[in-house]
């Protein structure tokens, strides 16, 4: 019996045979290509259409004056958010976003309710008495109708595509609801919310934050896509599993001390840093660069190659 001498069998027991390697990379990447296009347009990957604001508005427009409501009494998810879009407390995890700050300024009153409303009233003037008597009062004033409103929200009824709200002392505020649920139906609330005075807009952050909350997460609770249902990892209506290469990233999710925690996204993405140095550095930390020989799972995977190798006899002449 041998044991297993690298230069001579690998050198010696072995035949050589030309290949072209560049003509083989080149092939395998035109097969590959034809299969992913081919197979591609048969076996589409099954997506969802997306969430549109006046999508969410015509079939959920009860809870679409909740989110607008939100944001304009401050209660909203991204009204009260915090860094990088304000200075609100709602979301902040840890003191790196403090330390960040606002650095993509969000005014959810102004930006989701006030201006959309403002560019409606060109098109439906019944909206700049409210407005203008909205805007005029004092901050205890729209505080009361505000409130008020909430209330009677709770209680309201929906008839087709409106709204009936019970009579109550909220002054112009149902006018003004009334008026952003029709701007959102009609399609028109996205270049609302995301206008900008440049000749070309590439930035849709706010038509893609108004939904941020409630509406992204009753949509994906529905298709089992939220994070405590291991979402990242899930097709949206397959019947097989996602990005199955995603498991470790959301695995660090469902731990107790990470998933209960306030900075649940500073402290994943500080244990993930921490698992990919190890990984990275494990040929050079002592112990742990010594487990694949101590584990031995090389011997197992190559069993019947050294049972083979090590009773036949070695020619030490060819090794000179």
């Amino acid at each position: 019996m041998r044991h297993y001498h690298p230069r001579i069998d690998v050198t010696h027991r072995y035949r050589y045979v030309p290949a072209d390697f560049v003509k083989h990379l080149l092939g395998t990447t035109l097969v590959v290509a034809v299969l992913a296009v081919v197979l591609s347009g048969l076996f589409h990957e099954p997506v969802r259409p997306a969430l549109k604001i006046n999508t969410y508005a015509t079939t959920h427009p009860k809870e679409f004056l909740t989110v607008a409501l939100g944001d304009l009494n401050g209660t909203g998810e991204i009204a009260n958010y915090g860094p990088p879009y304000n200075n609100g407390t709602g979301s902040v995890q840890d003191v790196v976003q403090t330390w960040v700050g606002v650095i993509h300024p969000v005014y959810p009153r102004e930006d989701f309710v006030l201006k959309p409303l403002a560019y409606a009233a060109h098109l439906d003037p019944s909206l700049t008495p409210a407005l203008r008597q909205f805007t005029h009062a004092s901050a205890a004033q729209q505080a009361q109708w505000e409130e008020a409103f909430a209330t009677a929200l709770q209680h309201a009824r929906v008839q087709g595509p409106r709204v009936l709200v019970p009579a109550g002392a909220y002054g112009p505020l149902n006018t003004m609801m009334q008026g952003i649920l029709r701007l959102g139906q009609s399609g028109l609330m996205t270049g609302a919310l995301d206008r900008s005075p440049a000749d070309y807009q590439f930035d849709n952050q706010n038509s893609l934050l108004f939904l941020q909350g409630r509406p992204l997460h009753n949509a994906a609770k529905k298709l089992e896509l939220e994070g405590n249902q291991w979402g990242i990892i899930h097709e949206e209506r397959a019947p097989y599993p996602g990005p199955w290469w995603m498991t470790i990233v959301t695995a660090i999710y469902q731990l107790p001390f990470i998933a209960n925690a306030s900075a649940a996204d500073a402290l994943a993405l500080g244990s993930g840093m921490v698992v990919f140095l190890v990984l990275m550095l494990a040929p050079w930390i002592p112990g742990i660069n010594r487990l694949p020989r101590l584990l031995g799972v090389h011997r197992l995977i190559w069993r019947k190659y050294y049972a083979k190798r090590q009773s036949a006899p070695v020619d030490l002449s060819r090794s000179s």
